[in-house]
Order: structure tokens, then sequence, then C-alpha cells
């Protein structure tokens, strides 16, 4: 009886030990994540907000090396701020800024959970002098005192994945105001030099990249050119070399690399610049999807961006080509808009979770036709100059024309591959 009773006084001790542990844990999760969230989520970036950024960041080469300062007004602190984060997590964000004060909001999407589907953020950052501090931080409904989130938040920021950004923005950033249209912000020219060096060295991270490259070039030599390449004709395989060669642990960087392999064929010039690449494709055909050679660069451009923490490369394959095409007469198209879109969920679930990189591998290593990843495309307007886009649907914030995104978001929700959970 004695060893008996002794024995039960360590578990009975572990057994409260967890459920103490457990329902503050359970309380803090119902508190912080909910099934709706506060704000709608971010509906995706339109032509004149890539446009406006590219404005933005443009910089001449005398400027390289000089300091150059550039006004921000809210709605582009709204578009930098999503797209950044876009790089981690589904989000949305909306911020409000005024004299010495910036109020965030931002709602991220998490896997389902039996205490909801959202995480809310709220802050305000105020000015005072050279100092920027972190006031009334919210995750969701809990409140963290401002010492702590003054703390946290910027070791935070330290940490991986954002380390590189951290200290790219302590280099090159001079100052940063706070004015009442915006963000003031003074930084050297350099900084874009030397956002391509990290995108390179981060690109070196992938051992497997050239094999997937290899592939890519043992495909393409051996293909038919009575037959069109499709996009599947490179994704599949190379997913499945993936599958064969990966673990739940490095799946995400696997994805990245088959990603990168099939946007350095497609964009074999554009990109040379700044992948390490070093391989010459015995043959070069052009890739098509739906008939069509825009489609798969689109699909693989948005995916490359949403997948591959490379801001730079947004600088050469995040041009605002809607917009040019309208301007040069072959016209706004909403069937590109659809392989963009479709492209970014692609990239975001091939990096997201370990689990969801592994998922995404398994079904691409079957998957032998690209309507499974990017939907049908019938009925959707294009070729539509600034004129007939403009009578159609106005402009971009449009009932209209936000209901057409709602129509092509609906098509790409209802393909297998992307149905969330």
């Amino acid at each position: 009886m004695l060893k008996s009773f002794g024995a039960s006084r360590p578990v009975k001790f572990l057994l409260y030990a967890c459920l103490i542990v457990a329902v503050p844990l359970n309380l803090l999760l119902w508190f912080a994540l909910d099934d709706t969230p506060l704000l709608q989520m971010h509906q995706g970036f339109n032509r004149d907000d890539i446009q406006r950024a590219k404005q933005l960041l443009h910089l001449s080469p005398e400027e390289r090396g000089e300091i150059k300062t550039i006004a921000l007004n809210q709605k582009d602190v709204n578009i930098a701020v999503s797209y950044l984060l876009n790089h981690f997590f589904e989000n949305t964000v909306q911020i409000q800024i005024g004299q010495d004060l910036i109020f965030a909001q931002i709602a991220v999407f998490v896997p389902q959970t039996i205490w909801g589907r959202y995480l809310d953020f709220s802050f305000k950052l105020i000015q005072s002098g050279n100092d920027i501090r972190i006031k009334s931080f919210k995750i969701g409904e809990i409140s963290i005192p401002d010492p702590a989130a003054n703390y946290l938040l910027p070791a935070l920021a330290r940490t991986a994945p954002f380390k590189n950004y951290w200290r790219l923005g302590e280099q090159y950033v001079k100052d940063v105001r706070f004015t009442a249209d915006g963000l003031q912000i003074s930084y050297l020219g350099a900084i874009v030099d030397a956002a391509k060096q990290l995108v390179i060295q981060q690109h070196r991270e992938y051992p497997n990249l050239h094999l997937y490259q290899q592939q890519i070039n043992d495909i393409v030599s051996r293909h038919d050119p009575a037959w069109r390449l499709s996009l599947m004709n490179l994704l599949q395989p190379l997913f499945l070399s993936a599958y064969q060669r990966s673990t739940e642990d490095t799946a995400i960087r696997e994805n990245r690399a088959v990603i990168i392999a099939v946007g350095s064929y497609i964009y074999k010039y554009d990109l040379r610049r700044y992948l390490p690449l070093g391989l010459v494709y015995s043959k070069e055909y052009s890739v098509f999807a739906y008939k069509r050679i825009d489609i798969p660069q689109h699909f693989i451009a948005s995916a490359l961006l949403a997948a591959v923490d490379a801001s730079i490369l947004g600088e050469r394959l995040g041009e605002d080509k809607e917009l040019a095409d309208a301007e040069k007469g072959s016209g706004f198209s909403f069937i590109d808009l659809t392989a963009d879109r479709a492209g970014t969920r692609f990239g975001q679930l091939a990096t997201g979770t370990p689990k969801q990189a592994r998922e995404l591998q398994r079904i691409m290593s079957r998957t032998q036709d690209y309507t499974a990843i990017i939907p049908d495309i019938q009925g959707l307007p294009e070729q539509l100059d600034e004129p007939a886009f403009k009578a159609r649907f106005n402009n971009t914030d449009s009932t209209l024309y936000r209901s057409m995104i709602a129509e092509i978001d609906e098509r790409i929700d209802a393909l297998p591959l992307y149905r969330k959970p």
C-alpha cells in the first residue's frame, strides 16, 4: 500500500501541473483567437498599388550611393506592411496615421482550431523625438503591458526569419518620421544592392536547386516539339523528386527550390542577374497552360513572390503587367489576374507549415493536369484597354470589380488543393 501510494503522488502532481498549465493556456487561446477577423481579409494588390510601389522604389544609378528620402502616404504603408507580412502568413492590415502616431490592426489567418481561425493584433506606435515606442499592444482580447511589448517585439524582429530584414534596416535606414499624412523615410540607396546580395545568398541555401534545374534540362531535352510543353510537365516530376528526397523538416526548403527552378526556366533571362543559376538549357520551349504562355508566367511569378523571401525579385517579376497591357493595347486581363492569385496561393501553401509543404509535395507528385492548380478561366474578361476598363469597372475599388475578384477567389477555393481545412 505504501509503495502504491508513493507511486501515485508523482502521477497526481503531474496531472495537477498539466491541469494548471492547460486551463490558462486554453483561456489565453480563447481570448486570442476568433472565428472571424476584426478586419476584412486582404484582397490582393491591384495594378495601381504595384505601379505606385515601382515609382517609390525606383532608383537611378547615381542615387545608389546617396541618401534618398521618400514620403509614404497611409495607403502606401498599408500595402508595404501587408506585402512584407505576406511572405510569412496570410494577413490583412489596416494602418491609420496621424501626427506622431500610428495605429495598426493586423488579422492573421491560422490553421483551424477549436478556438478560431484568426489571430488579431493591434497596437499604437508613438514618436517622441527620435524614439518610437509601442503602446496599447493587444493580441485578440489580451492586453500586453507596454514595457513587455517594447522589449519583446524588437527582440522577435531580431530573430529568424525576420533578422536579415532588421539588420538591413538598421544599416541602411537613417531616419523615420511620422507626418500627418504618412511616413517619411530616409535611407541609403545602397540598400538595393545589399538586398540583391541577400537574395542571392539565401538562394545558395538550397543545395538541391541545381539538381532540379538539371532535371528541367533533361525534361526539355526529351520533349517532343510537336506538342506544347505544359506547366505540369515541369512541376509534376520536380515535385515528385522533392517528395522523394524530402522529409517534413526539409519540405519547405525543397519546395522553394522547385519553384525557383521552374521560375528560372520560364523567366530565363530576367532571373539570371539575381539567381545562382549556372545552367544553360539544352532547349528552350515556351511553357503553356490553357494553350497560353502568359498564364504560366503569371502563375510562377506570383508563386515566386509568395514562396521566396526575395523582395528584389518583385523589381523584375512584380511589374504591373495588366496596366502595361492596357496601355500598349493587349488590355487588362482578369485571366492573368486569376493566374496571379492562384500562384500566390500555391506559393503560400508550398512554404506554409512543414506539414502543408509535405502534403503539397505528395499531391503534386501525382498531379498531371494544370487545372488542379489554376482554375477554369472561361468567361473572365480580358483585353480591356484603359477606357474600356474604366467604362465597365470604373476603378479597382468599385463593387463590380470586387465582385469579379470574389468570383476568381471562389474558382480558386473550389480546387481541392486550395480548400482550407
